[in-house]
């Protein structure tokens, strides 16, 4: 079941990235030139989590060469929920879907997502509850 789906754009404050034309499906906008060091906030979007218990974060990315990694957390940094690679698409408008399984507490959370290592870009983020 999606609980919320941010467009990658929305960000309501961010370092270091741009936004551009996106090629992926739905069209819009996507964020790039992500750097190591670069964040997205969300803080601006609240997402209401129902339950505490594990849930699918889904990212939609692209990447000419591979080696990124983002965490996604709250906020301003903390807590950490959890760390995923970025591998290579094979273009920097050649856009999949990644995932992992992270525990949240129910209630309001502002996410964020922090670059560890850059050379990606990021169309959306989906969170879904695991059966």
């Amino acid at each position: 079941m999606v609980i919320a789906t941010i467009q990658a754009e929305d960000h309501s404050q961010q370092s270091g990235t741009q936004q551009e034309t996106t090629t992926d499906t739905g069209g819009g906008k996507n964020v790039g030139y992500i750097d190591a060091g670069d964040w997205l906030s969300y803080a601006g979007t609240p997402v209401n989590i129902p339950s505490s218990g594990s849930y699918l974060i889904e990212y939609r990315v692209a990447s000419q060469n591979g080696g990124g990694s983002l965490t996604f957390e709250e906020a301003g940094g903390a807590p950490v929920h959890g760390t995923i690679a970025i591998p290579a698409t094979g273009g920097w408008q050649t856009w999949t879907t990644i995932q992992h399984t992270v525990n949240l507490s129910a209630g309001s959370h502002q996410f964020g997502i922090k670059a560890n290592a850059g050379g990606w870009n990021l169309n959306w983020i989906r969170i879904n509850k695991t059966h």
